[in-house]
């Protein structure tokens, strides 16, 4: 806005400067001038940027948490800069901004290349008057043209980012001994060590609330990553493909979850129904038909259903003969093998600790299932039975954890798809859609459910953003059709965002929506600038076209300005550099591709539109 005002008060001065020099306006009055004719525009701008961000500020779910100090300080800083660019602006300019009497080799290099581009500017909006419908046909055929490159664009919760860390899960075979799991814990430490660039892994055996012993987890360091030739998505994915190869184990590489949870794949979704068979029937398929999707990578179905157990069967006719209840036969066995608290220990009386007094069998009498066969019952008439005389064990697998979700059975899925989150989330629903009886659903978590939230919150607030955009616009000018022709503007700055998102590599996430968000108020800006002074000059006695090409010339120099700031100032943003680069990136790729894309097309399709709609409407 700063930057608007000086080319403003300059002209001001130069105006009577080249006429005769004893009538030369005063800096002061120069200055007052100049925040005079654009004190409108200024104005319109800085509330149609505030009644965009204003919205974010409420914005629920993750995305809402992550861009709320963001909208804040846009916010503030916007009504800031305006409250600056009306007060100490204007009088610098008047104390330090000169009448151009002296000129340099480089100010005057500078003078002939801007007069350059004004000359051509006007010889090429003149032409666009005289060609209104074909300007209007070419910005519509380049807005149609994004649409396939928007469906190609992959679409993301958030991009990958190398935070220098991640984790790998192991998983040994249900019924796999401490030391079985240790071992095989042991050669994935080993893998983990021969990755270039790991600095150090913590590793542990049973972590979590059931505390499994076939289970582990390592977290994994990264030196930092200008002492790295990779990043954290090479290592992960270098380190799996050696994790595939080990035997007797299955271990996966993940980056540290950012949503929450305890493990940090994109893509994490739940089959749940009311029978647990079948709810594992369907998932085992589910499993097998997305192994075979290309870009799937490796699917970790968490349903553990085989681990080996020992049931107990009591014949109650046998029982009642010896004079022994089915109750002492289950008591008696869990106390043996399993333990029972019986009473409490002090072992200082009042501050001292205090310990539960657990009964059960020596350690390691009862190894095998045989030696619980050998487990005697007293029965009511004092005897000794032998339990296997009154009851049986049978080996066969059982659950070793059921899973729940909305007081369901669940089995969960986790995977770190090569393809784009958004195109994994699809495929699943697909595969869901054609195998899931009623009575059982799909249910997306973590990344992949917030990813389904954010598109909403983020249509939302676009929405909301265009007509608060839309009421600024009409208050300020108003009229109800003078909005629209700013508003043009905005998708052709869509067309710039998703253009550059596409070439660079770059997917649609949250900081790449926020960035189209962020561009609904910046590109306005420029076709303000244009219609304001259009509208002054026609309110002196000037016609349509001839206020245009009064007007725009005028304005180019500011709104070239005020476009290369944006672009220049997130340039080395949208090239990733510094820390937390790629996740900033998009961002800026969008809104500088929007900027350069609106500011070239705004140019001339927003006079072409103004033209037509003022002849037609006289």
């Amino acid at each position: 806005m700063a930057r608007a005002m000086m080319p403003v008060a300059r002209r001001f001065r130069r105006k009577s400067h080249t006429t005769k020099a004893a009538s030369s306006v005063p800096p002061v009055r120069a200055a007052a001038d100049g925040t005079r004719e654009v004190v409108f525009a200024v104005l319109a701008s800085t509330l149609t940027l505030v009644a965009i961000f204003a919205p974010v500020i409420f914005m629920g779910g993750i995305v809402g948490r992550f861009f709320e100090s963001f909208a804040v300080v846009v916010t503030v800083g916007v009504l800031v800069s305006w409250f600056v660019s009306m007060t100490l602006t204007p009088m610098l300019c008047a104390r330090h901004l000169g009448d151009g009497g002296r000129e340099g080799p480089v100010r005057r290099a500078l003078a002939r290349a801007f007069g350059a581009v004004e000359a051509g500017y006007r010889r090429l909006l003149a032409a666009a008057l005289r060609r209104r419908w074909a300007v209007l046909v070419g910005a519509l055929a380049a807005v149609a043209a994004t649409v396939p490159v928007f469906g190609d664009l992959g679409k993301t919760f958030v991009p990958p980012e190398d935070e220098g860390r991640f984790l790998v899960l192991i998983k040994t075979p249900l019924g796999s001994s401490l030391a079985y799991t240790d071992a095989r814990l042991r050669e994935v430490e080993r893998l983990i060590a021969a990755e270039p660039g790991v600095r150090s892994r913590f590793t542990a055996i049973g972590l979590g609330r059931q505390g499994q012993v076939n289970r582990a987890i390592a977290f994994v360091r990264l030196e930092p990553r200008a002492r790295r030739a990779r990043s954290q998505q090479e290592i992960i994915a270098s380190l799996q493909q050696r994790l595939a190869d080990l035997a007797g184990v299955r271990a996966f590489a993940a980056p540290v979850p950012i949503v929450g949870g305890f493990r940090g794949e994109p893509l994490q979704f739940t089959v749940s129904g009311p029978n647990l068979e079948k709810v594992a029937a369907l998932a085992r398929e589910l499993r097998r038909r997305l192994a075979a999707v290309p870009g799937m990578g490796r699917v970790d179905l968490d349903l553990e259903l085989d681990l080996p157990q020992l049931r107990l069967r009591v014949d109650r006719t046998r029982a009642a003969l010896h004079g022994v209840s089915p109750r002492d036969v289950a008591l008696a066995v869990n106390v043996l093998a399993g333990g029972l608290d019986v009473a409490k220990y002090n072992d200082e009386p009042g501050d001292g600790e205090r310990y539960d007094v657990r009964l059960k069998a020596r350690e390691g009498f009862y190894r095998t299932p045989d030696d619980l066969r050998r487990i005697w019952l007293r029965g009511r008439d004092g005897r000794l039975v032998r339990i296997d005389s009154v009851a049986r064990f049978e080996e066969r697998p059982g659950p070793a954890v059921i899973g729940r979700f909305d007081l369901l059975y669940a089995a969960n899925f986790y995977a770190s798809p090569t393809m784009p989150l958004g195109e994994a989330v699809a495929r699943v629903r697909a595969l869901a859609a054609e195998m899931l009886p009623p009575g059982y659903r799909l249910q997306f978590q973590g990344e992949a459910e917030e990813f389904g939230k954010t598109v909403g919150y983020i249509a939302f607030a676009f929405g909301l953003a265009v007509v608060l955009v839309y009421m600024v616009l009409a208050s300020q000018f108003n009229s109800f059709g003078q909005p629209l022709l700013v508003m043009t503007a905005q998708p052709l700055a869509v067309v710039g965002g998703i253009l550059a998102l596409w070439l660079s590599g770059h997917t649609l996430n949250v900081f790449s929506m926020i960035g189209m968000v962020l561009l609904v108020g910046l590109v306005a800006k420029n076709a303000i600038l244009l219609v304001d002074l259009t509208n002054r000059l026609r309110a002196r006695g000037m016609g349509v076209d001839e206020a245009l090409l009064a007007a725009c010339p005028t304005r180019l120099r500011p709104v070239l300005m005020t476009s290369l700031t944006v672009v220049l100032a997130l340039l080395p943003t949208a090239l990733g550099l510094g820390a937390g680069g790629e996740a900033n990136a998009p961002l800026a790729v969008a809104v500088v591709g929007g900027m350069v894309s609106s500011t070239l097309l705004t140019l001339l399709v927003v006079p072409a539109l103004y033209s037509l709609t003022a002849r037609r409407r006289a």
